[in-house]
């Protein structure tokens, strides 16, 4: 199982940086709202969508933002950090001009690329770690019950 979700962070932060490099084009070429940004290209990850949902049914884009991280995000395979850049990256989207939105996104973007780095690092490190740890207590078990 945690070998599975550290599986699962890699896949979830590969997901948020393509929607931040989308986000960034769609930011620089039709200056579009970030709800209609997140509706359009927020499927690949659930927090997301319940953002976009929450944007369709009337709540506010920072309002919504916060909730889907608050009650999605966390159960996405996200770490700790991984939360507050997630909350960080959206109190400043759609916050200011195109040229502070592009900013924003070409800083987020590095930080969760560094996020994404140590993730792809833990996964390597560990990943084998927690497998190997299973089987051996299966191991073990087996012994004592025969």
């Amino acid at each position: 199982m945690e070998s599975h979700k550290l599986a699962v962070r890699v896949q979830q932060l590969e997901a948020f940086l393509q929607f931040i490099c989308v986000a960034e084009t769609e930011i620089r070429f039709s200056a579009i709202p970030v709800e209609e940004i997140i509706q359009r290209h927020g499927t690949e990850l659930k927090f997301l969508q319940t953002c976009a949902d929450d944007c369709e049914s009337g709540v506010d884009f920072f309002t919504a933002w916060q909730n889907s991280i608050k009650f999605c995000a966390k159960n996405e395979g996200f770490s700790e950090s991984d939360l507050g850049l997630l909350k960080r990256f959206g109190m400043g989207f759609g916050a200011s001009d195109t040229e502070g939105q592009i900013s924003h996104c070409k800083l987020y973007y590095q930080l969760i690329l560094n996020s994404l780095q140590g993730a792809r690092e833990d996964k390597t490190k560990k990943a084998k770690l927690y497998q190997m740890f299973g089987v051996f207590s299966g191991m073990a078990a087996a012994f004592l019950l025969c």
